[in-house]
């Protein structure tokens, strides 16, 4: 009895030095800012939505999607860029959600604010709400990426569709945008600037869009 009684409590005692030495997942999530958040937009944008434009009675119905990406960036894991062709990919730093939703959801509330309209849906959609929608930005990333403490690059190209799906407008948009300060925050909050000038590049286009 007592050799099984120093068997167990030597079992114990190792279970409890196990949990003592458990370690916390180190891994840290990150989403793209929305757009009113302070220190996000860039120099000319940080106006409210009411200032920015009001919603309408009868505003156009807009969806923003879908957003392709990149393979290299189409992953959970933060991208940095560590030369002119060579990346490295974060392990312990990662997007809370897919990067093509955080892009579509900063950009439709950025178009939304600009054009006047609360009616924006993200892709993808069906039904009755594929039927209601009078404009799509359709968005193709060839670059979006950066580097903590230097510079992030947007580089896309985007369509405005009409609702039978034909071509209203074309663009291509280019932005360097630097991060400010070290650090994920700061390159994730200049990842956001650049997204909301283009934006506002878009919702330029819509608001001269045939209705």
């Amino acid at each position: 009895m007592t050799s099984r009684r120093a068997v167990l409590g030597c079992l114990l005692a190792s279970t409890v030095g196990l949990a003592g030495c458990a370690v916390s997942d180190p891994t840290q999530y990150y989403t793209l800012r929305q757009p009113a958040a302070a220190g996000t937009a860039p120099a000319g944008a940080t106006a409210s939505t009411a200032q920015r434009g009001a919603a309408e009675p009868g505003a156009a119905i807009i969806g923003v999607g879908p957003v392709i990406m990149p393979a290299y960036l189409d992953r959970a894991q933060l991208v940095t860029r560590t030369d002119a062709d060579q990346v490295q990919i974060a392990m312990f730093h990662r997007w809370a959600e897919p990067l093509p939703d955080g892009v579509a959801r900063v950009l439709g509330e950025e178009i939304g604010a600009r054009v006047g309209t609360e009616r924006i849906v993200t892709f993808p959609w069906r039904g009755v709400v594929a039927r209601t929608i009078q404009y799509q930005v359709v968005l193709a990333v060839l670059r979006f990426d950066g580097r903590p403490g230097g510079d992030v690059t947007l580089d896309t190209r985007w369509r405005i569709l009409g609702r039978s799906g034909n071509e209203l407008a074309f663009g291509r948009f280019t932005k360097v945008e630097a991060t400010g300060g070290p650090g994920y925050e700061a390159m994730i909050d200049a990842m956001t600037r650049a997204l909301l000038l283009l934006g506002q590049e878009i919702a330029a286009q819509l608001r001269t869009a045939p209705r």
